[in-house]
């Protein structure tokens, strides 16, 4: 009886393991598709012939006060006497549409001003990683 168990159990691991290689052959076939020439989304920069050439402005709002607002005085199992400033929060992109970016910036304790700025974005298509260094 446990001999015919445990044949059954492998016949359905086996079962098991050939049909997610199925699944999984299937995912990067979709995954491909979207990349390739072929695809249906490959014209997803194109100008509609509905637009115009009107000057687009960048959103700026006021920003007197927030620092302090997004600055945090300590995480979750920080050790105490840390000597630098972090902040956190999110910086709206496009109030209409509710989109933000979240951050995270820690300012560095010595010559924080000669010191380089690193931005990083996660996000879009495939989660992508973005890594901006500005010195």
């Amino acid at each position: 009886m446990i001999k015919l168990i445990q044949a059954t159990v492998c016949i359905l691991a086996l079962f098991g393991l050939c049909t997610a290689d199925i699944q999984a052959n299937r995912l990067f076939k979709f995954i491909k598709s979207k990349h390739s020439r072929n695809s249906p989304n490959n014209n997803k920069w194109m100008v509609s012939e509905e637009a115009t050439d009107e000057y687009s402005p960048v959103y700026i709002a006021p920003q007197d006060g927030l620092a302090e607002l997004d600055k945090i005085s300590a995480l979750p199992g920080q050790p105490e006497g840390v000597n630098f400033s972090q902040y956190s929060g999110y910086v709206t992109v496009n109030p209409n549409a509710g989109r933000a970016l979240f951050y995270y910036f820690v300012e560095s304790p010595t010559d924080s001003s000669t010191k380089p700025l690193v931005l990083w974005l996660n996000g879009g298509d495939f989660a992508h990683t973005y890594l901006f260094i500005a010195s």
